[in-house]
């Protein structure tokens, strides 16, 4: 089933405002084992994985996070569904924009730290 995009959220402590898009990277690394035994194909097993987020705001003075703020409860929200990512992150970046003809926006980055995990309700 596809589902807007529109109504979906971030939510955690510091950031309450003006939030108008997220995106979530969870990754994992292959770990080659390529001997002289595989005759030239590649062999791998599973490594570490890990995960990444950002977001998209409207700059509003209502937001506190900072560049280093632990974030014990982040959550990512996918609306029209009961579906969330949650873990902790490590705010890793904010990237603030402004223009003559616009409103000040900003890019925020996090590094999680453990498990991002995919919930259902």
């Amino acid at each position: 089933m596809e589902v807007a995009g529109k109504l979906g959220s971030i939510t955690c402590d510091g950031l309450t405002k003006g939030v108008k898009s997220w995106s979530l990277d969870l990754v994992g690394d292959a770990l080659e084992t390529t001997d002289y035994e595989d005759v030239g194909i590649r062999t791998y097993i599973v490594g570490c994985s890990g995960w990444t987020g950002s977001c998209e705001i409207n700059w509003d003075t209502a937001n506190t996070i900072t560049v280093g703020d632990v974030i014990e409860a982040l959550e990512f929200s996918i609306v029209g569904t009961t579906e969330t990512y949650d873990g902790e992150a490590i705010v890793t970046g904010i990237s603030v924009s402004s223009s003559f003809d616009g409103i000040v926006t900003a890019s925020i980055s996090f590094q999680g730290s453990g498990a991002c995990t995919l919930t259902s309700a």
